[in-house]
Order: C-alpha cells, then sequence, then structure tokens
C-alpha cells in the first residue's frame, strides 16, 4: 500500500509538473492571450474556490473510503486530459480542462491525510512517502523539457500533451491496486466538531497566512515558462530550472523532521517565505540562463512551506478531522489563494507585457503572510512559555 501511495504521488505529480511546466507556454504559442491562459489554468483554483477539496474529503469521510475517491479522482483527471489531444480553440480546451481540474483538486487533501496518518501511525517518516510528489516534478518537467529541445520540437508541440496524458494513464492504472488499510478508518467528523475549527483564532489566521503566501507563488506556477520564452530562452532552460529546483526540494523533503525539531514549524514557514522573496527579485531581474536555473537551488522553499503547513494542520486537529482540516488548508490555499493569483497574474501580464514583472509584485506580496506568521510565531512562543 506505501508503495501504492509513493506511485500516486510521483505519476499524478509528473503529469502536474508537464502541466505547469509547459501548457501555459503551449497556449501561449497557440496563440492565446494572458487572460485567457490564467482562465484556464486557474480553473483547479476555482474549483478549490468552490469547495471541491471539501465536498469530496466530505465523501471520503461518509463512504470511509478514501481509496476509493482516490481512484476516481484518477480517472477524472486521466479523461479530463485526453481531448487536449486534439483541441485547440478556447472554449473546448476550458470544459475539458475544468473536468480535469474539478478530480485533480481534491487529490493532495486526501492523498496527504492518508499518507500523514500511516505515516504516524507505523512510525514512517512522512516526509519520505511524501517526496515521490517533486520527484514526480522534477522527472515530469526536466525529462520533458529535454525531449522538446534536443528533438528540436516546439513549445506547442504535441509531445507536451502526450506526456501529460501518459503520465495520468498510469496513475489511473496504479490506484486500482490501491487497497483497503485499516490505519485509514476515522470516526466521522460531527458539524460542530468541523464549526469548532473556526473557533481556533491561530489556526485561522494559520489558513490566511497560508493562502496570501500561495498568491505570491502563482507567478512562478504559470509565467516562468512564458517569462524564459520572452527572454529568447529555450525549453530547456525551464526543465533545467525545474529540474534544479524540484531535486532541492526531494533532498530538503528528506530531511523535514530533522529540519522540523531543530528550527520548529513556524521558523521553516518564516524562513521559506523570506527566501520566496529573495528568489522572485533574483528572476524578475536576470536574462542569465544559469543564474535563472542556479536560484532554482531554493526552491525548496515551496516543498518546506507546503510540508511545513500539512503537519502544522495535522498537529493542530484531532485525528477524525485531519482530512476535514487538510482539505479546508487546500481549499483556501490551493482554491481561494491559487485562484485569485493566476487571475491577478494574468491581468498583470496583460498590463505589463512583461512576465518579470510577475515576479517583481509577488515578492512584495510576500510581506504580508511574512508579517502574519511572524505574528502567530511569537505568540504561540509566548503562550507555550506561559504554561510551563
Amino acid at each position: 500500500m506505501n508503495n501504492i501511495i509513493r506511485a500516486y504521488y510521483f505519476l499524478f505529480h509528473v503529469g502536474v509538473g508537464c502541466v505547469m511546466s509547459f501548457l501555459p507556454t503551449y497556449l501561449k504559442t497557440e496563440g492565446f492571450s494572458g487572460t485567457e491562459i490564467s482562465s484556464i489554468i486557474s480553473l483547479g483554483a476555482l474549483c478549490g474556490l468552490l469547495g471541491f477539496p471539501i465536498i469530496w474529503g466530505s465523501i471520503s469521510d461518509w463512504l470511509q473510503k478514501p481509496q476509493l475517491i482516490l481512484k476516481i479522482l484518477a480517472f477524472g483527471i486521466f479523461a479530463g486530459s485526453i481531448p487536449l489531444l486534439f483541441l485547440k480553440s478556447y472554449w473546448p480546451i476550458f470544459g475539458t480542462y475544468l473536468i480535469y481540474s474539478i478530480c485533480s483538486i481534491g487529490v493532495m487533501g486526501i492523498l496527504d491525510s492518508v499518507a500523514s496518518l500511516r505515516a504516524k501511525e507505523q512510525g514512517i517518516d512522512f516526509g519520505k512517502l511524501r517526496l515521490f510528489a517533486p520527484a514526480g516534478w522534477l522527472f515530469g518537467s526536466v525529462a520533458l523539457g529535454y525531449f522538446i529541445d534536443l528533438t528540436g520540437r516546439t513549445w506547442n508541440d504535441p509531445s507536451v500533451i502526450v506526456a501529460i496524458v501518459i503520465s495520468f494513464g498510469a496513475m489511473f492504472l496504479i490506484s486500482l491496486g490501491m487497497g483497503k488499510s485499516k490505519t485509514e478508518h476515522s470516526d466521522k467528523p460531527t458539524l460542530a466538531e468541523i464549526k469548532a475549527l473556526f473557533q481556533n483564532k491561530f489556526l485561522v489566521l494559520f489558513f490566511v497566512m497560508a493562502t496570501i503566501n500561495i498568491v505570491g507563488i502563482c507567478a512562478y506556477w504559470v509565467y516562468y515558462g512564458p517569462l524564459i520564452e520572452s527572454k529568447g530562452l529555450t525549453p530547456k532552460i525551464v526543465g533545467l530550472s525545474i529540474g534544479v529546483g524540484t531535486l532541492s526540494e526531494v533532498i530538503l523533503i528528506f530531511f523535514f523532521e530533522k529540519f522540523k525539531k531543530w528550527l520548529g514549524l513556524e521558523l521553516l514557514i518564516i524562513l521559506s517565505i523570506l527566501i520566496s522573496m529573495g528568489r522572485w527579485q533574483v528572476i524578475a531581474n536576470t536574462s542569465n540562463p544559469w543564474i535563472l536555473v542556479g536560484i532554482q537551488v531554493f526552491h525548496s522553499e515551496i516543498g518546506l512551506f507546503t510540508m511545513a503547513c500539512i503537519t502544522f494542520v495535522t498537529d493542530n486537529v484531532s485525528r477524525k478531522l485531519v482530512t476535514t482540516g487538510q482539505t479546508i488548508f487546500y481549499t483556501l490555499t490551493y482554491g481561494v489563494g491559487q485562484y485569485f493569483g493566476i487571475m491577478l497574474m494574468g491581468y498583470l501580464f496583460d498590463y505589463y507585457k512583461d512576465p518579470s514583472k510577475l515576479f517583481a509584485v509577488s515578492s512584495i506580496i510576500h510581506i504580508i503572510p511574512l508579517i502574519m506568521i511572524c505574528y502567530i510565531w511569537v505568540i504561540r512562543k509566548k503562550n507555550r512559555v506561559a504554561l510551563q
């Protein structure tokens, strides 16, 4: 079962890595505007905004069959990606990507809750389960970037879509082997218990902080490829950049438990935000391909932020509310935050006509969550001292 979880993480992120690294530039090369690109890519976030992660999580809790839901989601993702092979116009692509988005937005909340609970109950390092997610992103983005470049293909070559379809098809096949495990069973949470989550002011403030921070990351997720293309560089640079960055993320996640014990969750989040601010400024102000590739060593801050947030939620809710807590987290961050972040960057892209400007704006956005997490850290530290 653990190997299937690892494979699910890996293959899902192979596909997502191809989607996020190359599909925006694929659409741009096909003649789509920044607003059109953002409106398509942001559909996953819009589905999060509409509460689909919570819907999928609630169905999982109600049925007590997270494996079944993960199989259904895998099939929906695969089915939603296939029409991209032959669609070229805006509304048909919008429609099939919506199917993909409804399903893909539900995966990580359920998969993380299953994996984190198994890790906690079986004495497994959660980071060593989840590192297969960035490993998949690494493989997908690097392999596709090199394939396009070395074969002399263009940014809008059909191989971009073929790679997406193959990875999601393999994920669906792997998911069929996912069986029932007693460690994934939990009591169904009551409505009163869910409401109680929002009475924890530090948890609510934490959710808001994480949501705003995701807004600041959206330029990188959607417009890094167009930025590279606008500088006259090749797809190989995208692949190398994502590869170097994701490799650093894999290494960091491998040692995440050690970093957590050493620094604590709040300080890890503060550090990740500071690194993001610096990285965006460098990306915004250079055209040197080796600097653009080299700065991705610090890409691990996104994995650091995500791992710390997931752990924070797991540690601050009851066991029966772990799935609910994680799906709320994903709804607010990768739903609300990502949707408004992607749409904001789309409008700014059309306004500035220069992707590098988006990264300068992103660096400024991070100031808000930085202040909020510093406040949470200081207050919680005082409270812990007071309890001693």
